[in-house]
């Protein structure tokens, strides 16, 4: 439930208090008309947990009294979810759940076939995406909200750090996720790059090959973009971070 988590910056070391604003205090107050005595969960970005009572709802402000704070493990192996440009519609559910699997950071994608152009949206879709992945947190109770990076080029982002275990889907087939994820000892971290609706160019699967991507496949069926996102990632999460 969202009602009763909201997200602060990080708090001061040693404070007893904070203040609530913009956003997540018109929350409190106008939203979930929480009053002063009630408690509420705090969490910040860095994972930390704070139980807090309300002590004063102020015009643009809330004034919270600490009463707890805890530390929660994110998982064992990060995510990072490269995710090729889609119809909107279809991105904002990949990143809503993909949030609510575990996701650690989620980077959008541009490729030959992206039927979707974000030039001269670019804040405003960072804008949105952000607020939809610091929404889905609150409502699945993490304490981790996804990094959300700026679209990448395909060739930047796949020349990146190859210190990952990487994993890209591919049309022609691949290894069965599945086989891949039965092993002793999960991989530090994950990179998983989903194509755009219309699939990978021959040229930049190569490509993604050069670049120590292993090729995998969720079966013998071809699905949706936003479906291989969220399938693969519920997979991943479930074999690697449980």
């Amino acid at each position: 439930m969202t009602s009763n988590r909201f997200y602060i910056k990080k708090k001061p070391r040693e404070a007893s208090s904070l203040l609530l604003e913009g956003d997540e205090h018109h929350h409190l107050s106008r939203v979930a008309r929480i009053k002063p005595g009630e408690r509420v969960w705090l969490f910040d970005k860095d994972g930390s947990e704070y139980l807090a009572r309300v002590e004063e709802i102020r015009k643009e402000s809330t004034i919270l009294f600490i009463l707890d704070e805890s530390q929660r493990g994110g998982g064992k192996t990060p995510i990072t979810l490269a995710q090729a440009l889609i119809k909107t519609k279809n991105m904002e559910l990949v990143l809503q759940k993909a949030t609510e699997l575990g996701m650690s950071a989620f980077v959008p994608i541009i490729s030959s076939r992206s039927l979707v152009k974000i030039e001269n949206k670019t804040e405003k879709k960072m804008e949105r995406w952000r607020r939809i992945a610091l929404e889905s947190a609150k409502q699945c109770g993490r304490s981790f909200v996804p990094e959300i990076h700026l679209p990448t080029d395909l060739n930047a982002f796949i020349e990146q750090s190859r210190e990952h275990k990487r994993l890209y889907f591919s049309e022609k087939g691949g290894k069965q996720l599945r086989d891949l994820l039965i092993c002793p000892k999960p991989p530090s971290s994950v990179v998983l790059l989903i194509g755009p609706e219309g699939g990978w160019t021959d040229g930049e699967e190569q490509d993604i090959v050069d670049c120590d991507f292993e090729a995998v496949s969720l079966g013998s069926l071809t699905l949706r973009s936003e479906t291989a996102a969220i399938a693969s990632l519920a997979l991943v999460s479930h074999f690697w971070n449980e």
